[in-house]
């Protein structure tokens, strides 16, 4: 009498089994299948990630580009407007009595129509009387200055100015320490001096 064993590993499940292998392996495929078409998108978010990243770095970088070259255009204005200043203010406190009419006329053409006519008909002739009579001599030098205020068109400039005097009483040299206010305006392009005062 032959006895049949059983085998030890049953026919149906082995090809059940390898059949599932088989879907695992489609399955495989078929999600490398789907990452190969996620693959396109993927690239395409990160060419526009960095297309979008430029743009904001050359956004930034214009920015701060207007910035600093309107900074620099403001530097320049201010430097500018204050070397006219002292400038100015070495004119009104430098005169000779022998060339005083050369001394007022130097003021008078840096200035506005406004204080050109106030200086030449009231200034000028008070100083001018004083100078000539006590043979009186200055020379203006601008110790310090800075810009009080600037707009577009209007410029405050305050000085300490140190004025070497001579005259007919006081032969010795003597320094007058002045503060000054100066204030400018432009017209026509033009920073003019519009009124100072000593303090």
């Amino acid at each position: 009498m032959t006895i049949r064993r059983p085998s030890p590993v049953p026919r149906e499940d082995t090809a059940s089994g390898v059949g599932d292998t088989a879907s695992g392996v489609g399955n495989t495929a078929s999600g490398a299948g789907d990452t190969a078409s996620r693959r396109p998108g993927r690239g395409r978010r990160l060419v526009l990630a960095l297309t979008l990243a430029v743009v904001v770095l050359l956004g930034a970088a214009g920015t701060f580009g207007v910035l600093w070259w309107s900074e620099r255009g403001q530097d320049a204005q201010r430097a500018e407007v204050l070397a006219l200043g002292e400038r100015m203010a070495v004119d009104v406190t430098t005169y000779d009595y022998r060339r005083i009419q050369e001394n007022f006329d130097r003021v008078v053409a840096q200035s506005t129509e406004n204080w050109a006519k106030v200086y030449r008909d009231e200034r000028s002739e008070q100083l001018a009387k004083v100078i000539v009579e006590g043979k009186a001599t200055s020379e203006g030098t601008v110790r310090e200055a800075g810009i009080a205020e600037l707009t577009e068109d209007r410029a405050v400039i305050v000085a300490f100015v140190d004025q070497t005097i001579t005259n007919v009483h006081t032969p010795q040299p003597r320094i007058d320490r002045n503060r000054m206010r100066l204030v400018l305006r432009q017209v026509d392009g033009e920073w003019l001096l519009d009124r100072y005062d000593l303090a």
